[in-house]
């Protein structure tokens, strides 16, 4: 009897990966004797919830090689659409344009520091063949494939149209970054881009199998097992909770608790999603808006000309609903995942801007003699470290530790958090780590303060929200002074500033001052790593590797800052 299969361990890093052999009956189609992909994580929970999911994707490529689906030309430009739409959210919610431009560098003065679209470059692909045009969307394809579970064989024609069609949108995209980066916010061409919406010919209705029917659940009953499942694998804190149970009851008013999933539409989804955009700001902390339904919330909305949520909340809201049909396609629930692929449209982001050093003088000055500790420490604390307000409040004296060779430094750690019972979070895995305690803040007295706490938190004085965070509860006396200040953008205003601008200030220092961004990255706790291997994670953990990060850390200059 075989064994059930399970994430396996590398030997070495310890980091757990999704790896399966592939069927002897497909390897040739497949093109590969393993799929192997890194969970990117050492937690065995994690890496089991992680498993379950890219097992079920690798099974459902597997059955449509041995299926040999083939795709229509309208399935290929729905692809490049969809992973059109997604890049350019990506892209404008990371602000990261440089990555889809080209920067000239050379001994010529006028073309140094120039940056520029990529679209002489993909035309020159374009014009030279299939592996040309590899060179620069393989990754992009691959990707876009992986999220649709589709099985394309390297070579075959729909892969070569595909991957054409794919350094088109690479070559729109690259356009679009050139015109964000030089502040142009208006909206991409639409000609073709209500195609990433649309339905592939393999996602029309289909018979479900007896397996299908046998498993058929209602909609009320997937949900709940969903939310079980979220719970007991600890993925979700009570505000998450709270928003997830908020639109799943949404969605169950608006299809009906016992509609029988498979039968959901994508357009009905789409309609959903369109509902969810109208609904008013603030509905849920609104008394009057209590026990109002989805229908009715839209209609007063709509009779009060009232402001609506934006897209990002939206966003937010359905990608509870694509994570609902994911887990039950795994669990075989659903004939297929209905909301994969479906996008919501990109509105007008807010940019969050760093402090200024006036900016930073007038925060310092006004919580300089503050009676409450936190409200001096925090921004001094957050501006030279980077760290989030959650991850300093949760803190403890034990937290605060010494080399061997004299280093203090912080330990962002998941321990528990005693007075709270519960373990202290962390928004991923690179979030846990250790930061030295920088020069600036060991000057203005930090070491004295934190050998003065006895016991427990360093700052007992914001207690836990009810959303059993300490960020909520701080950031109501924060945002306050920032308005008292004058630092608080209106609301209408297309930029934002709060206590997380001092994350975005870390990060413009650690550039300005020479800080690598491998090093920015491990001191800040920040996620976009993709490019790091096991080997670029020895040592990181250790406290060896504190000199080299102190040393990083000190390069930022505060001399023009008073504390």
């Amino acid at each position: 009897m075989s064994s059930m299969p399970k994430p396996w361990k590398h030997p070495d890093s310890g980091i757990y990966y999704h790896r399966i052999e592939v069927p002897s009956d497909i390897r040739d189609i497949v093109g590969k004797r393993w799929i192997k992909n890194s969970l990117r994580t050492r937690e065995f929970t994690e890496a089991k919830r992680l498993f379950a999911l890219q097992y079920a994707e690798t099974q459902a490529m597997f059955a449509q090689a041995r299926e040999r689906v083939n795709l229509t030309v309208k399935d290929i430009e729905i692809l490049s659409r969809r992973w059109f739409d997604a890049a350019v959210n990506r892209m404008e919610d990371k602000g990261s344009f440089k990555e889809y431009l080209v920067l000239y560098t050379g001994d010529d003065e006028a073309d140094s520091g120039r940056v520029a679209d990529a679209g002489s470059q993909i035309c020159e692909a374009l014009e030279g063949g299939y592996k040309m045009q590899l060179d620069w969307v393989r990754d992009h394809v691959e990707g876009v494939l992986s999220e649709n579970s589709i099985l394309l064989l390297e070579g075959s024609d729909e892969h070569r149209l595909l991957t054409k069609r794919m350094c088109w949108r690479l070559r729109e995209l690259s356009a679009i970054a050139l015109a964000r980066y030089h502040g142009d916010w208006a909206p991409p061409p639409s000609d073709l881009a209500h195609l990433a919406s649309h339905k592939l010919s393999i996602e029309s209705g289909t018979t479900k199998s007896a397996l299908q029917s046998a498993n058929c659940k209602p909609l009320s009953e997937i949900i709940a097992a969903f939310t079980s499942h979220k719970l007991q694998h600890g993925a979700w804190d009570a505000k998450t909770q709270a928003d997830a149970e908020g639109v799943y009851a949404q969605l169950a008013e608006y299809l009906d608790d016992n509609t029988d999933p498979s039968s959901i539409t994508r357009e009905q989804l789409r309609d959903f999603s369109v509902l969810l955009s109208q609904l008013p700001t603030n509905y849920t902390r609104t008394p009057r808006f209590n026990n109002l339904s989805l229908h009715q919330l839209t209609e007063v909305a709509a009779n009060e000309e009232l402001k609506t949520i934006v897209a990002a909340t939206v966003k937010k809201k359905f990608n509870f609903i694509k994570s609902l049909f994911k887990y039950a396609a795994q669990e075989e629930w659903v004939d297929r995942d209905r909301a994969t692929g479906i996008t919501i449209p990109k509105g007008i982001s807010k940019s969050r801007l760093p402090y200024q050093l006036a900016e930073l003088d007038s925060i310092f000055t006004a919580t300089a003699k503050s009676d409450r500790k936190s409200d001096y420490w925090l921004p001094r604390i957050a501006l030279t470290t980077g760290m989030r307000s959650n991850e300093i409040l949760q803190l403890s004296g034990a937290d605060i530790k010494q080399t061997s060779t004299g280093i203090w430094y912080f330990d962002v750690n998941r321990e528990l958090d005693v007075q709270a019972d519960q373990a202290k979070k962390a928004k991923s895995d690179n979030s846990r780590r250790l930061v030295p305690v920088p020069a600036a803040l060991i000057k203005i007295g930090f070491i004295d303060y934190v050998k003065g706490i006895s016991d427990g938190r360093l700052f007992p004085c914001v207690h836990l929200g009810t959303d059993k965070s300490y960020s909520s509860v701080y950031s109501k006396r924060f945002n306050p002074l920032l308005k008292t200040l004058g630092l608080k953008p209106d609301a209408d205003e297309p930029t934002m500033k709060d206590f997380h601008s001092f994350r975005h200030t870390f990060r413009a220092n650690t550039r300005a001052f020479g800080v690598t961004k491998e090093t920015a990255d491990l001191l800040g706790g920040w996620r976009d790593q993709e490019g790091r291997t096991s080997g670029d994670d020895y040592g990181v953990h250790y406290e060896s590797f504190m000199t080299e990060l102190k040393t990083a850390i000190d390069k930022i200059d505060y001399s023009g800052l008073t504390f």
